[in-house]
């Protein structure tokens, strides 16, 4: 009888070992879970949140670059431009500055007569009107077309109020180029405007991640790992 209660006294020692190692596994394994639950979790926040969007191609950049223009509605909106972006603030008042500043310097600058070229003289005026249309999200082809305009009432002031010798034009002469600016200088603007602003999202949709910074590194993956 002895024998036998010592043996059914092992016995059951024996089973409670056995359900306390099993339940010590399953606790294990659930724990673990969790945590490699929460660390695919966190990894793939990680990942998505700091992972690079993906560059389109030429032919999807062109097509998200390119908008239909609203005349109308751009046309009550162009207080807003000159108000709210300095698409047309400032490059009107380099096209102001480069013609005071030629006009006073005789022309004798070489620096000043490059800038009426760029910026007063028409055509182009690609500097004041391309410009124009990078210096706003919105309307670029209106920013240009008020730009022009501007080019154009100021080179037909310098013809007017600055002295034009006879030999390098004469009254007809000096009254065709103030129409040919005023009149060709917003066309062009609205052409330089609305292409430099076309340009400018191309380029955004065309490299999305531009400008956008990298997530900074972890301090444990510039240590080199422990030996074992």
């Amino acid at each position: 009888m002895a024998r036998a209660k010592k043996t059914d006294r092992a016995e059951a020692r024996r089973r409670a070992r056995a359900v306390a190692a099993t339940n010590e596994a399953t606790a294990g394994e659930g724990s673990g879970g969790g945590a490699t639950g929460q660390a695919k979790s966190t990894g793939g926040g990680v990942a998505a949140g700091s992972a690079p969007a993906a560059r389109p191609s030429i032919t999807g950049a062109f097509r998200e670059a390119t908008r239909p223009v609203d005349l109308r509605g751009d046309i009550r909106r162009i207080p807003w431009l000159i108000t709210r972006t300095p698409a047309v603030v400032v490059p009107s008042l380099l096209v102001i500055g480069a013609a005071i500043w030629y006009a006073t310097s005789g022309g004798g600058s070489s620096l000043s007569s490059f800038a009426f070229q760029l910026l007063v003289y028409p055509p182009p005026q690609i500097g004041a009107l391309f410009l124009a249309g990078i210096l706003t999200d919105r309307m670029s082809y209106m920013a240009g077309g008020i730009v022009g305009l501007v080019c154009g009432i100021v080179f037909a002031l310098y013809l007017a109020f600055v002295p034009i010798p006879a030999t390098v034009l004469q009254g007809t002469q000096l009254q065709a180029y103030m129409l040919y600016g005023l009149v060709l200088s917003p066309l062009s603007g609205l052409a330089i405007g609305g292409f430099a602003g076309f340009y400018r999202r191309f380029l955004r949709r065309a490299n999305p991640n531009a400008g956008k910074r990298q997530p900074p590194k972890s301090k444990g993956s510039s240590k080199a790992p422990a030996r074992r």
